[in-house]
């Protein structure tokens, strides 16, 4: 039974949440369809629906007909020295002649309410649009860089020359999975903001190729890295042929690439810019800082944008609080404001020994006061308490709680996610 935890604004009482029956599924998700003016063929729901879990959708209801939809997915977020249960909010829309009505909130506290039922401390989500969001506490969880270059102009400052037992190979969708599974599952709990990926997942999304998921970018191809014939490095790509009457000008479009140790990862781009008839080479979902800058002699050409990644609502601040190790020890007293979710607000202590946080409630006067949403900034080591204070979103009431705050909160690697649901 969900336990109602957040408070909210009365909604009329012609509207109504109710989760779809499995032979609803297609239905379920028509608003959103109309939200965001796209289509859904069916062959990509039939890759979706095995994904689906019923009982956390829900679509909002004006009389019978369908006027909203709103969904999570069950997964494990990595955080510093450890991984906490997360509700991956997605699909959700209103459709555009029931907006204002508060539907959108309605799903959202719906969502919210069947997370802490199920003890998952924080959700995340990919925003269409961050001011949506942070209405409800979300916070700028990870960063994320994209770019598009000329293949020609990238020259690596060092580049690692060919030897013996080094080999890259194309690979087909089984071989795939079967080998960038375990590679991202060895790089998972040692990088903040990953999110599991089920084998389902890989196997019906991530590997394979089909007309739907091209969206103009042509045909998707698979290879691998390996060492002394073990894997230490995978890619996938898309390649968009295109001519003109000066030659070739095809666009190589990174996914993923991940591998087990710097030289692996620069290796496979290498390979990447060194492409044939490939005029422009781009990456999509890439770590901030990216490793590119350093080992590119001109990195101000690769023209990187920097921008909001995974977004992320602590719903449990305890919980999510005690579930991350820490740098260092010390004792930190923050007051956190969270009008949606009223057991989050109030004053916490971190006593923090060996890297491991007690949190509890106190009455002792704060050293920091923040809302849910800076804090969730923080969490993963997105923003520093400083970047925070900078910008008015968290006052201070000594000399020393921000520097302490920020060692306290140093994660071991910069947070990423590159796992869209």
């Amino acid at each position: 039974m969900r336990t109602p935890a957040c408070h909210h604004a009365r909604m009329p009482d012609d509207i109504t949440l109710r989760s779809p029956a499995p032979d609803e599924l297609r239905a379920w998700i028509e608003p959103l369809l109309s939200a965001f003016a796209e289509d859904f063929s069916e062959p990509e729901f039939e890759s979706e629906r095995p994904l689906l879990e019923p009982e956390r959708l829900v679509n909002a209801f004006d009389g019978e007909r369908r006027i909203g939809s709103a969904g999570a997915y069950t997964f494990r977020l990595t955080v510093p020295g450890g991984e906490v249960g997360a509700s991956g909010i997605t699909a959700v829309g209103v459709a555009p002649d029931q907006r204002r009505r508060g539907v959108l909130r309605q799903m959202l506290t719906w969502l919210l309410d069947d997370a802490r039922a199920r003890h998952e401390p924080v959700a995340v989500l990919w925003a269409s649009e961050a001011a949506i969001y942070q209405r409800f506490g979300f916070g700028n969880g990870t960063w994320s860089s994209s770019f598009e270059v000329d293949r020609s102009k990238m020259v690596f400052r060092s580049p690692i020359p060919p030897r013996d037992g080094v080999r890259i190979r194309m690979v087909e969708p089984d071989e795939g999975v079967a080998i960038a599974m375990p590679i991202y599952e060895a790089l998972r709990p040692v990088a903040p903001g990953s999110l599991t990926r089920p084998e389902l997942k890989w196997r019906s999304q991530l590997m394979p190729d089909a007309e739907w998921m091209r969206h103009g970018s042509g045909p998707k191809y698979r290879a691998v890295l390996e060492v002394d014939g073990q894997p230490r490095g995978y890619v996938v790509y898309r390649i968009k042929g295109d001519w003109d009457p000066r030659g070739p000008k095809g666009v190589l479009t990174v996914m993923d690439l991940l591998a087990l140790d710097p030289e692996a990862e620069q290796r496979l781009w290498q390979w990447v810019f060194a492409m044939d008839l490939v005029a422009t080479v781009r990456g999509w979902r890439l770590p901030v800082p990216n490793p590119l800058h350093q080992w590119l002699i001109e990195p101000r050409r690769l023209g990187i944008m920097v921008g909001d990644g995974l977004w992320l609502r602590l719903l449990d601040v305890p919980a999510a609080l005690a579930a991350r190790t820490y740098a260092g020890e010390g004792t930190l007293v923050i007051d956190v404001d969270d009008a949606m979710i009223q057991s989050n607000a109030g004053r916490w202590q971190m006593a923090v020994q060996g890297g491991i946080a007690t949190v509890t409630r106190t009455t002792a006067e704060p050293d920091l006061a923040l809302d849910v949403g800076a804090l969730a900034s923080v969490y993963l080591g997105a923003l520093r308490f400083i970047d925070l204070a900078r910008a008015g979103r968290v006052r201070t009431f000594n000399d020393d709680a921000l520097q302490t705050a920020d060692v306290l909160f140093t994660p071991s690697r910069a947070p990423y996610c590159n796992t869209m649901f």
